[in-house]
């Protein structure tokens, strides 16, 4: 086998909020044929796989993960344009993707910069901020099997909606995606780029380790102003605190485990549940085992 299969490597140092426990098995593929090499592997050892890319929008189990987590992060990160399309592997960082747009003055996507997760991750969840979210510019959609069979689907074929896509339910993995962008003002693109930086940094607690929003907007409502409302700002179990910037952003405040976070998420839906009679949903994944809260 080509591709180096690593054992137990620490996975906190690749996740945003920096905690979680080691991987059993870890494979970093740089092709699409190392992928589904790696993939094969897992599959002849009766493993479970994890896609890892920037790992902005999860948290694993303080026990770690027992299969196999493929990184995506460091060197599947392609990006290739052809007039206002561009299609990048799912390890290319959003934001690069989005300043390439904006310098090329390719409208769409400008209002994305700075969420810290990969093409693929983005484009699982269909990542959205200020208004726009990906959906509104993906072509299509190439993904793989866990034996090895390729698929490409269009936009319509993947079902995305707010924070969501059809591959949360499908067993596959997402190789790269096509956007279809709009020539625009690049000098204008690039105040607005600017400014949503500047609101990102204004807003949200990037000094500390976060995964960005914890929950779900509810409908017609703002989680962070639910939470706040039940009066939760500064909250903290463990090392994990409800940031006093944005109520919706939960921190590694110092020595956080993920057994913290997850505790702190279960007491903010109890007592947002109580307070207003919304349930909220988490948008960040936790992967593993978790005790339930409370105990």
């Amino acid at each position: 086998m080509s591709i180096l299969v690593r054992e137990n490597v620490p996975l906190a140092p690749l996740i945003s909020f920096k905690v979680g426990g080691p991987a059993r098995y870890f494979a970093e593929p740089a092709t699409a044929a190392e992928f589904s090499e790696a993939m094969a592997w897992a599959k002849r050892k009766g493993l479970e796989t994890f896609i890892l890319g920037k790992g902005t929008n999860l948290v694993f189990s303080d026990a770690g993960y027992p299969g196999l987590v493929v990184y995506t992060g460091k060197s599947f990160h392609g990006i290739q344009w052809q007039g206002n399309r561009v299609r990048a592997q799912a390890g290319a960082l959003l934001h690069t993707v989005v300043t390439q747009a904006v310098g090329k003055g390719m409208a769409g996507i400008q209002h994305l910069a700075g969420i810290p997760g990969t093409m693929g991750g983005g484009t699982y969840i269909n990542a959205g901020a200020f208004g726009q979210e990906l959906k509104d510019t993906i072509v299509s959609v190439v993904s793989t099997t866990r034996d090895g069979k390729l698929a490409e689907r269009g936009n319509r074929e993947c079902g995305f909606a707010y924070r969501h896509s059809n591959f949360f339910g499908w067993d596959e993995i997402i190789l790269e995606t096509t956007l279809d962008l709009i020539p625009g003002d690049a000098n204008a693109m690039r105040a607005e780029m600017r400014e949503t930086l500047r609101k990102r940094k204004e807003k949200q607690p990037l000094h500390l380790p976060n995964a960005g929003s914890m929950f779900k907007r509810p409908p017609g409502q703002y989680a962070g102003v639910l939470i706040e409302q039940a009066g939760l700002k500064g909250f903290r179990m463990g090392g994990a605190m409800i940031s006093e910037k944005h109520a919706n952003f939960t921190v590694n405040a110092g020595g956080a485990t993920a057994q913290d976070i997850h505790d702190l998420s279960s007491e903010v839906i109890r007592r947002v549940r109580e307070s207003s009679g919304t349930v909220l949903e988490r948008e960040v994944i936790f992967i593993g085992e978790f005790l339930p809260w409370p105990r």
